[in-house]
């Protein structure tokens, strides 16, 4: 490919595969179709380089490169406990074999006594049993080493990693970043070349993670003597992902922190996130706000299909419907208890892990509540066709579990797409979403862990849907909720930042 730069090249970065996140993806095809010439990097799963087009963009995928952690004080000390321990978790399988091989070969001896002519190295048949106990001994000491060194090591939090972690920052303040999360180095290590080799005048950085990496190779890029202008979208507030293990969340705290000031312009998903960062991080000015709304869907792109018909039910079959990532904090195992308590109730389920160990434990519960067979699971669509696909079902679920400020301030992409299907909508309490369900009128709120509140709330929803889709009917209640309107936002930020897009701006890019 040829670097050489056009104008208006635009490079955005994200730190995932690409496929399923659907705000990066319309944000690279949507400012294409604007007049920039848009380069969407992200990472490869097949480990090798992928460059090729997708839409009106160029996709460039990047395998991540292997690199082995610093060796932190646990492991360290994990290793003075445990002196016994292989010093390679596979040579319990081998220890395990090497038993198994001598134990076969004491009783062959025994079979084959005074067959053939036996060498030198014939001990006594005690003297052999014996042996082979003190090595069954040995082996199996060292087996039990090794295991127990290794669930020494993974612990995580406690005095050990709280003193360490304080020591690292100490020496190295919010640069910590690289010694406690050795991801965030490997992946600027994939990326930060291809964003360079790009020659970009903007660098688009989706999410926390790539923040630092687009930062540098900026820095990089300006001491060759180019221009080049760095947007922050951020996804999230860092500060409120405290779930994440104690070490990658100081890294990302204080990665966000260093990095940020270096961004020329700042964008983020909703109202309530913009206003902590702007009071977190001390900013002049609020951060700009592109709600992670759907595309207007498009009846002349081929009929997608839809969910009742993939799950092979009929129009009577009450049907809700669960669409975005799959993991433990979306408590996605009490749509599974409350469908326990509704006789014939069904729940599709379009996740990004089909084969996930969290979507296994829910199929698991399924199974164990004598529910498995109205789940049904299966992956993504593509996101210009999800609101036509989800069209089908009769309610939309979302139980975000209340409590961290990222769930509270959340407007998530989910509560767009249910709408846009003019799906009724069944959500938990948590603040922005439930007070917008309540103020539009499309859908019923229940208290966050309460089962029986969200068993309520569904049959509610079932026993009179047309109630809630009629929230619908009128045409200014989605229409700022819409991908084309959110996009404006978006162009007028690289204007101010690189100037008009070189290929006028089309008025179906923009839905004017």
């Amino acid at each position: 490919m040829n670097a050489a730069s056009a104008p208006g090249r635009v490079v955005m970065v994200v730190a995932n595969r690409i496929d399923g996140d659907s705000r990066v993806q319309k944000s690279a095809q949507s400012m294409s179709e604007a007049g920039w010439d848009v380069h969407l990097v992200g990472l490869s799963v097949s480990g090798r380089q992928e460059h090729y087009r997708h839409g009106d963009a160029t996709y460039h995928k990047i395998p991540v490169p292997k690199m082995d952690p610093p060796k932190n004080l646990r492991r360290r000390l994990a290793a003075l406990r445990y002196p016994l321990a292989y010093g390679d978790t596979a040579r319990i399988k081998h220890g395990d074999t090497r038993i198994k091989a001598e134990r076969i070969e004491l009783e062959a001896i025994d079979d084959e006594r005074g067959q053939g002519r036996d060498g030198l190295l014939r001990p006594p048949r005690h003297v052999r049993r014996l042996a082979r106990k003190v090595q069954r001994f040995w082996i199996g000491r060292r087996i039990g080493q090794t295991r127990a060194r290794d669930s020494y090591a993974a612990r995580d939090d406690g005095r050990i990693d709280r003193f360490e972690r304080g020591w690292w920052t100490l020496l190295l303040g919010d640069r910590v970043w690289r010694r406690l999360d050795i991801d965030a180095v490997r992946i600027e290590l994939a990326l930060q070349p291809e964003i360079i080799r790009l020659e970009p005048d903007l660098i688009h950085a989706h999410d926390m993670h790539p923040i630092g990496i687009c930062a540098r190779a900026a820095a990089r890029i300006r001491r060759s003597g180019r221009t080049v202008k760095l947007l922050y979208d951020a996804h999230e507030f860092v500060p409120g992902c405290d779930t994440l293990p104690a070490d990658r969340f100081e890294s990302l705290v204080r990665y966000e922190r260093r990095y940020l000031p270096g961004a020329d312009a700042i964008v983020t998903v909703s109202e309530p996130l913009a206003e902590l960062l702007r009071e977190h991080h001390g900013l002049d000015r609020t951060p700009a706000v592109v709600l992670n709304a759907p595309l207007t869907p498009d009846y002349s792109r081929p009929d997608p299909g839809d969910i009742r018909s993939a799950c092979g039910l009929g129009a009577d079959t009450p049907l809700g419907v669960y669409s975005g990532w799959a993991a433990p904090e979306r408590k996605i195992e009490w749509i599974i208890e409350a469908a326990a308590r509704i006789p014939g109730f069904h729940v599709a389920f379009l996740v990004n892990r089909p084969n996930h160990p969290y979507v296994k434990s829910l199929i698991s519960l399924g199974t164990a509540l004598g529910v498995a067979d109205r789940l049904h699971f299966r992956g993504y669509v593509d996101y210009a066709d999800l609101p036509r696909f989800l069209s089908t079902a009769d309610v939309g679920i979302h139980p975000m579990q209340s409590g961290p400020i990222n769930h509270e301030i959340a407007l998530p992409n989910k509560f767009f797409e249910y709408s846009h299907a003019r799906l009724p909508l069944v959500v938990s309490d948590v603040k922005t979403l439930s007070e917008e369900v309540r103020r539009i009128g499309n859908g019923e709120v229940f208290a966050s862990g309460d089962i029986g509140g969200l068993v309520v709330a569904i049959e509610k929803v079932l026993a009179n849907p047309d109630a809630y889709r009629s929230a619908y009917r009128d045409p200014d209640v989605l229409a700022e909720y819409t991908w084309e309107r959110q996009v404006h936002t978006y162009v007028e930020l690289y204007e101010e930042l690189i100037g008009p897009a070189p290929v006028p701006v089309s008025e179906g890019a923009l839905g004017v």
